[in-house]
């Protein structure tokens, strides 16, 4: 038995090594939703209802709304991890904005910055990147010839269409990557300095539509989280 006590001591060891590890990597993890309220938000440019329901933030596609509507957070992000989860109805267009940027009055008359996109149609462009009020698309292609079909044929089944969806993005430098249900999409450089936005607001987006079928479909969004990497 004496010749087992050192190893059963440094197993301990190592046990409590890699719990107090896994403690720290999860404290790094930033909540930006309490669940239960809007605290830390604000609605930015367009009138969709935005509300919180079952923990989780859901945004409403509203008529007579001619400008897509964003609850965005009041902090602001550089570099970072962000995960959450959501749920979208099937045939609405809605997105995560990330270092974005309000209008500014002048030259800017819409917000704008990235956009992890969210796309449950038959296009099937979730998890691309786009960056609204700007450039449009980054990855797949800008145009809506065959990149993007080739996009949507490897991509398009990892959302679970009506279902709870895990999304990540990882912002670090001038480099964005994009993570659905656990699985790469977006691989993104963007080497324009001059112009890509470095710093901003996180934010959820109900998309105007004219398409009477889409009022009253609903977007969801719960478990927000953000490791910041500065």
């Amino acid at each position: 038995m004496r010749t087992k006590t050192p190893l059963i001591f440094g197993i301990a060891i190592a046990c409590a090594l890699a719990g107090g590890v896994a403690q720290a990597a999860e404290a790094k993890w930033q909540s930006l939703f309490d669940g239960k309220t809007l605290k830390g938000w604000k609605q930015m440019q367009g009138d969709a209802k935005f509300v919180v329901r079952d923990g989780a933030i859901v945004g409403t596609v509203t008529e007579g709304v001619p400008a897509n509507s964003f609850m965005v957070t009041e902090e602001l992000f550089g570099d970072f991890i962000f995960e959450a989860e959501f749920k979208a109805a099937p045939g609405i267009n809605s997105g995560v904005q990330f270092r974005s940027a309000p209008p500014d009055g002048a030259e800017r008359k819409r917000l704008y910055g990235y956009q992890f996109e969210i796309d449950p149609t038959p296009r099937g462009l979730t998890g691309g990147l786009y960056e609204e009020g700007r450039r449009g698309w980054f990855q797949p292609a800008k145009n809506n010839g065959e990149p993007q079909q080739v996009w949507a044929k490897a991509n398009a089944a990892k959302l679970k269409m009506g279902e709870w969806n895990t999304m990540r993005i990882e912002a670090r430098g001038n480099r964005v990557k994009t993570f659905l249900n656990g699985q790469p999409l977006a691989d993104f450089t963007d080497t324009d300095e001059a112009v890509r936005v470095k710093r901003g607001f996180f934010g959820l987006q109900v998309h105007s539509t004219k398409n009477k079928e889409l009022f009253g479909k609903e977007i969801a969004f719960r478990n927000l989280r953000v490791q910041k990497l500065e």
